[in-house]
């Protein structure tokens, strides 16, 4: 029977918290210009999986699919299940099970992304048929917690006896009897730690462990986890470099660029993309950098970064690092006098002067 995904989105992280692009939901926040659930889509998609179903709050609901409709792959078909995982976990289960059936099942969280292909450990289900596969996250931040039933039974230790290290990774896969035993076990919330706990608690649960060292990533508010995302999927970009030099141009590695984009006068060194109607000139663009739609950069050195649509980054006379810069943002070098430094900073914003 072909494998099915679940996708489960979070509610938004913190209700103060800073959002980077034009919505609260910590899963549509953009890394390689689209947004992480939409890349999570793409894995679920290498990995054979052909039926997913997205299970989201109420409020974030029609931006999630409005989302996915405009930006997803194409191919796969997406089913809408609005539920809220934390205080309706049993309803929001029993809609999974009859969504996925007898069919083996990859769940995934909508924030985050694991660096390495999940179809070895979909495998797993089919040759040994466990109820779950569960992934422990050795050194990821933000990882759950393993309840201490889940450390006892799984002997954690075993595997590193310093097991502060290891947490739940936001991904695992789930026999066709899984689901059912969630159920009667009632979990409190629809979160994985909750549901390891659930299952081995219940009994009589057969569960794989396999470790991943520093590949499970999620976005939780912190802009460092987004750039590290942004880093991880730019490393798999299948862009190369572009044939036409001219201009005055220098392209060097993997670099992909819009065909409405216009690069003038820069030095560009992949892996790099750059989104539709963008405007680059007399600029240098370094690594493991993701330029949005409609971005202006002049006379400006970029690199690690983000910068969403619509920016613009002008004369800056310094070189950005590791930046997040949001959507419509403007930066630029005022040479108006007096000379002085004029900011106009955000509630949660943060501004490095270097």
């Amino acid at each position: 029977m072909p494998s099915r995904g679940v996708i489960l989105v979070p509610p938004v992280a913190r209700a103060n918290g800073r959002w980077l692009d034009a919505t609260r939901a910590t899963s549509l926040q953009r890394v390689a210009n689209r947004p992480i659930v939409c890349h999570v889509l793409d894995a679920l998609g290498a990995a054979g999986i052909e039926e997913v179903a997205v299970v989201a709050p109420p409020d974030l609901a029609s931006e999630i699919a409005g989302c996915i409709a405009s930006e997803g792959p194409a191919g796969c078909e997406v089913r809408r299940l609005t539920y809220d995982c934390q205080r309706e976990p049993v309803a929001a289960l029993r809609a999974i099970e009859e969504f996925a059936g007898d069919a083996p099942t990859i769940v995934h969280r909508a924030d985050g992304l694991l660096g390495q292909p999940l179809a070895p450990f979909l495998d797993l289900l089919h040759s040994e048929q466990p109820d779950m596969v569960l992934l422990v996250a050795q050194g990821a931040r933000n990882k759950e917690r393993l309840g201490p039933t889940a450390q006892q039974l799984l002997r954690v230790t075993e595997f590193d006896p310093d097991n502060a290290a290891l947490g739940v990774a936001g991904v695992c896969m789930l026999g066709p009897g899984a689901f059912s035993h969630l159920q009667q076990a009632n979990p409190l919330e629809l979160e994985f730690g909750a549901m390891v706990e659930s299952l081995i608690e219940h009994g009589g649960s057969r569960i794989q462990v396999r470790i991943v060292h520093d590949e499970w990533r999620v976005f939780a508010g912190d802009a460092l986890d987004l750039l590290d995302m942004n880093r991880a999927v730019l490393d798999r970009l299948e862009g190369r470099t572009p044939t036409l030099q001219g201009a005055d141009n220098r392209f060097e590695g993997r670099v992909m660029i819009d065909a409405t984009a216009s690069v003038l006068s820069s030095v560009i060194c992949g892996p790099v993309i750059i989104g539709a109607g963008a405007h680059i000139t007399n600029s240098y663009i370094g690594p493991h950098t993701s330029i949005g739609a409609r971005v202006h950069i002049e006379g400006a050195e970029i690199e690690r970064s983000i910068v969403l649509a619509g920016a613009s980054i002008l004369h800056v006379g310094g070189r950005l690092v590791a930046s997040v810069v949001g959507r419509d943002a403007r930066i630029f070098r005022d040479f108006s006098m007096p000379r002085a430094m004029r900011l106009q900073v955000g509630d949660g914003d943060e501004v490095a002067l270097c």
